[in-house]
């Protein structure tokens, strides 16, 4: 304890030197103790006049108390005054709340007022009737615009009556009454202006379209039957039904028959086949490939009725013009055919379009008029439109599946095929699939009996024996062949226009047979040239008749077929074969020395070429001898051999090409060291002056 009293002593003494007033002591020198004492006189001398200048501010201070007194009552008074002001104004916080709250329940109260009122008022305006819509629902005639705008604020009324009455309102009972006398005066009008409207249908030689588009414009009358009358509007629409479905039935089965009747049923028998035999065609078809080919001669289709059988020529037409105007056929009965009037005939697939199109194009307005008129859709659009033209596209089937079963015109069913998907594309178009089901039996019919024939062509063609045409046939190209060519081509080029994608889709089936077929053509003209015992007759038969094909096929077709591409090669082929068979008949000296030569070089024995010196000198003197005679001859030759002039020249260039090649080859040859000796040599002519005379025969295009 006493340490920490001595420690406490040294801070304060520490603390009180720190004194401005002590160390200004200190510093000069004075005595402490008696600076104390003067220091302890002077707060002595103060105090004592603090005291008395509290004496002297005696009253002061008690006028001072008095007026605290004062004020301290006067606060008070206005305290209570406040408080009073307080109480009072939270009274009148509380009246304005009670005020607003009852503010509130007035607007509640008015705003409910007004909603009932305006849905009170609505209510008496729907469920009254004014004089005028009476006035105009029974006097104004159906077909005035007012009429059909009364009639749709009726069926408005009708259903707000209805659906007020199963609430038992008053008011709806009250109208009730009036509404459904009203509704059945205007049913009753209503079925009287269709009914008539129908009855119009059934007038003869009435355009039915007239009717047609009066009913759409009052639609809405049968959409009022539905829903007031059920029963009045079964009867309108089974009406309809049967009125159009007799008038149909009656006019496409007059229009069919009649039109039948201009069909040339003896443009093509049953006999008409690729290979039938005929040696008047025979000779015609091979004047025509001259005539075709730039020469003059008379026309095969003077010659034989056959030669348009196979042909398409213009009839693709009627596949590009199927929309067309139809076949009346009063008026396509009578013109002049043939040189001389009387009465017209067409083919088949012109009388189908007709047909078909004027059946497409009404199926689709009646399909469309029957969605439209009858708020039907899909499957019950489907129905109805069944019931309309049933009969009629039985009817139609009918007659095509007795034409067919009697029809050998293959290219007629095969454009008929191509306008039936061209048909259901421009139904799709229409948005109309009512259709689709006919469409597709008609290709069960067609397809079939196309097929069948193009079977029976092709059967034709292998059954048909060479052996019996020998004393007819030479090397220029076979009737057979160009009927085959003119025949695939006609078949290619109606494909080509088969541009729409569609469910029933026959090129696969197709390609097959025209495959078949071409294989078929292939060993026929393969049978041909085995008449011929010398390789280069076969071979010149051959080209003629691959030329042909591909001649006409490139000539009616817009592409490259897989079938001309076929010929192509083939024809190729064979025109190699014949430049090496020709120049080894007028060059065979240097063909075989080449050849040989160049075996034994192949194999690495070129000593073995010492042997060739002597038969090197013979080969020189014999094609410098008459190698330009020789060329005479080919050119000649060839140009004599190929009844087509463009053919000819193109073989008559690659013959000469070749020759050319063998003549530098056979001069690479003589290079070598056992001919360099070889004194023939000087005697060869250069190879540019070979082709310089070889160019001489190359007519320019």
């Amino acid at each position: 304890m006493e340490d920490k009293s001595d420690t406490q002593i040294k801070m304060d003494l520490k603390d009180s030197l720190k004194d401005s007033i002590i160390k200004e002591a200190l510093n000069s020198g004075v005595d402490l103790r008696q600076y104390s004492q003067q220091v302890e006189q002077q707060l002595q001398e103060v105090e004592l006049v603090s005291v008395q200048d509290y004496v002297n501010q005696g009253t002061s201070l008690a006028q001072l108390h008095s007026q605290f007194t004062h004020c301290d009552a006067a606060l008070e008074r206005m305290e209570n005054l406040l408080s009073t002001f307080r109480s009072q104004l939270g009274g009148l916080s509380s009246d304005i709340l009670q005020l607003q709250h009852q503010s509130a329940q007035l607007g509640l109260r008015l705003s409910n007022r007004q909603a009932a009122r305006s849905l009170a008022g609505q209510m008496i305006d729907d469920l009254v009737i004014p004089e005028a819509l009476i006035r105009h629902l029974l006097e104004t005639p159906v077909t005035e615009p007012v009429f059909s705008e009364q009639l749709i604020i009726l069926q408005a009324k009708l259903a707000l009556s209805g659906d007020h009455h199963q609430r038992c309102s008053r008011a709806a009972q009250d109208v009730v009454p009036v509404l459904g006398a009203l509704r059945i005066k205007v049913v009753e009008r209503l079925r009287h202006f269709l009914l008539l409207k129908l009855q119009q249908l059934r007038r003869p030689l009435a355009n039915y379209q007239l009717p047609q588009n009066s009913l759409l414009k009052h639609k809405s009358f049968y959409h009022f039957l539905i829903t007031q009358e059920p029963e009045i509007a079964y009867e309108v629409r089974q009406d309809y039904v049967q009125t159009m479905s007799k008038l149909y039935f009656s006019y496409f089965k007059s229009y069919s028959t009649r039109l039948l009747k201009l069909v040339d049923t003896n443009s093509v028998n049953k006999d008409d086949v690729l290979g039938s035999e005929d040696a008047s065609l025979g000779a015609a078809a091979a004047a025509a490939a001259r005539s075709l080919f730039g020469r003059a001669a008379p026309s095969a289709r003077n010659s034989s009725s056959k030669s348009t059988v196979f042909t398409l020529g213009t009839r693709i037409e009627v596949v590009t013009n199927l929309e067309a105007p139809v076949l009346v056929p009063h008026a396509a009965a009578t013109g002049t055919s043939a040189g001389h009037k009387g009465e017209t005939k067409y083919s088949y697939e012109i009388v189908f379009r007709s047909q078909h199109y004027a059946l497409a194009d009404n199926a689709c307005r009646e399909y469309l008029f029957l969605c439209e008129f009858f708020h039907v859709e899909r499957a019950p659009a489907m129905e109805l439109f069944q019931e309309v033209m049933g009969k009629t596209c039985t009817i139609y089937m009918k007659f095509v599946e007795e034409y067919v079963s009697t029809c050998y015109d293959s290219l007629a069913l095969f454009l008929c095929i191509q306008m039936v998907q061209r048909l259901q594309y421009l139904c799709h178009k229409r948005a109309v699939p009512a259709l689709d089901f006919y469409y597709e039996s008609l290709i069960s019919i067609l397809w079939p009996r196309f097929e069948y024939f193009v079977q029976a062509n092709i059967q034709s063609v292998r059954d048909c024996d060479p052996s019996r045409l020998y004393s007819h046939i030479d090397t220029r190209p076979h009737y057979v062949v160009r009927r085959y060519a003119e025949y695939t081509s006609a078949i290619s080029a109606i494909h080509e226009h088969n541009s729409i994608t569609s469910a029933m889709d026959w090129t696969p089936r197709l390609h097959h047979l025209l495959s078949t077929m071409q294989e078929e053509v292939e060993g026929f003209t393969l049978r041909l040239a085995a008449a011929f015992t010398k390789r280069k007759d076969q071979l010149v038969a051959l080209i003629n008749n691959y030329d042909l094909m591909l001649s006409v096929m490139t000539e009616r077709n817009r592409e490259e077929s897989r079938e001309a591409s076929r010929c192509k090669e083939l024809l190729s082929a064979r025109i190699s074969e014949f430049v090496e068979e020709i120049l080894f008949v007028h060059f065979e000296g240097l063909v075989r020395f080449v050849k040989d030569c160049e075996l034994i070089l192949t194999r690495g024995l070129n000593e073995a070429l010492r042997n060739e010196e002597r038969r090197a000198t013979q080969t020189i003197n014999s094609f410098m001898a008459g190698w330009k005679k020789s060329l005479d001859e080919i050119n000649r030759e060839i140009l004599n051999l190929f009844p087509n002039f463009k053919n000819g020249t193109n073989i008559l260039q690659a013959t000469l090409t070749q020759l050319v090649e063998y003549y530098h080859r056979f001069q690479k040859i003589l290079t070598q060291h056992p001919f360099r000796n070889v004194p023939a040599r000087a005697d060869l002519i250069n190879i540019h002056q070979l082709m310089v005379e070889v160019r001489r025969y190359k007519p320019a295009f």
